[in-house]
């Protein structure tokens, strides 16, 4: 009896270790840049700010016409100077960057020391005001997070930013007014 207790405590064991080490381990390659204090200032105060335990992440929501300008400007000049040849930027980051009706900035900051926060991946769960619920993946840019997003209706928006830190998930919620 004792026997075949012992074999199936060591059967499960290994099941669960099998299953553990099976799991994809999904990591993003961000790494971290000088930011330019230029940026910010370029396209304004963001519209969510959290300080959640050691990580500091802050939101901005910009029209794509706004985005395209500062694209131009001598903003957009000092970010193509920066660009990190590690990460390439293909047509279809482009065309999610410039997709849809604005264009969403998520950075995140480690509150510590003050520097971007790598290997992370966040995911975007977006309440239309009509109560129609979409999922953006956020791509890492330079030195943060975006996508282009499509915030057609007027009214109250529900974001809800899950992050993915080497440790565990963040979850981020805010509302955002289109008049």
């Amino acid at each position: 009896m004792k026997t075949k207790y012992m074999i199936l405590i060591v059967l499960m064991t290994m099941s669960f270790t099998l299953m553990i080490n099976a799991q994809t381990n999904q990591k993003v390659k961000s790494r971290s840049t000088i930011i330019e204090k230029k940026l910010p200032s370029a396209i304004g105060k963001p519209v969510f700010e959290s300080k959640d335990d050691s990580l500091i992440t802050k939101v901005w929501i910009i029209s794509q016409k706004k985005n395209k300008e500062v694209l131009k400007s001598s903003v957009g000049a000092v970010m193509n100077k920066m660009k990190d040849k590690t990460l390439p930027t293909d047509i279809t980051t482009k065309e999610k960057m410039l997709t849809g009706t604005h264009y969403l900035i998520f950075d995140v900051m480690n509150s510590l020391n003050g520097k971007q926060v790598a290997d992370t991946s966040a995911k975007v769960e977006l309440v239309y005001p009509s109560k129609k619920v979409a999922s953006i993946h956020l791509l890492p840019m330079m030195n943060h997070f975006g996508s282009g997003i499509i915030l057609n209706e007027k009214g109250e928006y529900l974001f809800t930013i899950n992050l993915n830190v080497g440790i565990g998930y963040r979850t981020t919620q805010f509302k955002y007014k289109v008049r």
